[in-house]
């Protein structure tokens, strides 16, 4: 686990484990299966009965190992983190949690620095082997009870409880200066990667999740828009 970046001393609450907890349970029972595209190219295809065509997507899911299926539903089958509507629906909750108990939280966003090129030059292949290795990256850096995910297609977000915007900065600053010294990928070549971070808390950068999520992007288009490789914290 990573050290400790907060700076309040009241203990975290046991409620904030429980999504990593779920993360990592589900991370363990194995990599999902890749989502393969339906075959619909022959005519025939086109013309299967409504009602056959329910049955057997039924009869699939009623087949299928349950815990399959909540991977599916739940995580990124890339980085194997949380997914866009599930981390939504926890920050949503985890903002309403901050306002009732007049707590601190905190997000980053996160973005690999010309990540496009990689992925014009090298191809899927090695643009998807660089996202996984800086995934691989963050969860080693992060608390075990921050809440990572694939927010988008290039772009990760942490969700960090009772933490304030001091620590934030301290851990966005850990990951921006760390990842460089690491190999994240030898697809294509051997990439060493740098990163731009947005940050911000609440209430400071925004009392609704979908304020947050939006001076948090801005702060981190800025830190694009500069060069890249550099923390940018949000303010309202």
């Amino acid at each position: 686990m990573a050290d400790d970046f907060r700076t309040q001393k009241e203990p975290l609450l046991a409620r904030e484990s429980l999504f990593r907890k779920k993360l990592d349970a589900l991370r363990r029972t194995g990599s999902m299966p890749a989502m393969q595209p339906p075959m619909d190219s022959q005519p025939r295809m086109r013309e299967i009965e409504r009602s056959t065509y329910l049955e057997n997507v039924q009869s699939t899911i009623q087949q299928s190992d349950p815990r399959e299926l909540e991977r599916v539903a739940l995580l990124d089958g890339l980085t194997e983190l949380y997914n866009h509507s599930t981390i939504t629906r926890i920050l949503r909750d985890e903002v309403k949690r901050a306002k009732r108990y007049k707590m601190n939280m905190s997000l980053l966003m996160l973005s690999v620095d010309g990540f496009s090129e990689i992925n014009g030059r090298f191809g899927a292949l090695a643009s998807d082997s660089v996202l996984k290795g800086v995934a691989n990256f963050m969860m080693g850096m992060i608390r075990d009870v921050d809440i990572p995910a694939r927010y988008d297609a290039e772009t990760f977000l942490v969700i960090c409880p009772n933490t304030d915007q001091t620590g934030i900065g301290v851990l966005s600053e850990r990951i921006r200066s760390r990842l460089p010294a690491n190999r994240v990928s030898d697809v294509g070549q051997n990439w060493n990667v740098t990163v731009s971070v947005g940050m911000g808390s609440y209430p400071i950068a925004g009392t609704k999740d979908e304020d947050l999520i939006q001076t948090v992007q801005a702060a981190l288009m800025q830190a694009q828009n500069m060069g890249g490789n550099r923390c940018m914290m949000a303010n309202k």
